[in-house]
């Protein structure tokens, strides 16, 4: 698995690794969500993004926060840790 700056970096992305990580933990403050419903604001953040690098950053970012135990994913679905 790639990191998430080699992918950034890969991307050339303006975006950091701490940005990606906000926007997921913002967005999933109220609840569970699927992935595509971050893509729009990444892709807001970085206007050079087209959806597919943007869902590659957001999946990247999503299983190191998975690791970490940050949050479960479950196929398309985000779930917070309770």
């Amino acid at each position: 698995m790639a990191s998430l700056q080699y992918v950034i970096d890969s991307l050339c992305s303006k975006l950091t690794v701490e940005q990606i990580y906000e926007v997921i933990q913002v967005q999933l403050k109220p609840g569970s969500l699927k992935i595509d419903e971050i893509i729009p604001s990444i892709r807001s953040k970085d206007r050079s993004l087209d959806y597919d690098s943007a869902k590659a950053l957001i999946q990247t970012a999503l299983e190191e926060m998975a690791q970490r135990g940050d949050m479960k994913i479950d196929g398309d679905w985000i779930h917070p840790v309770a």
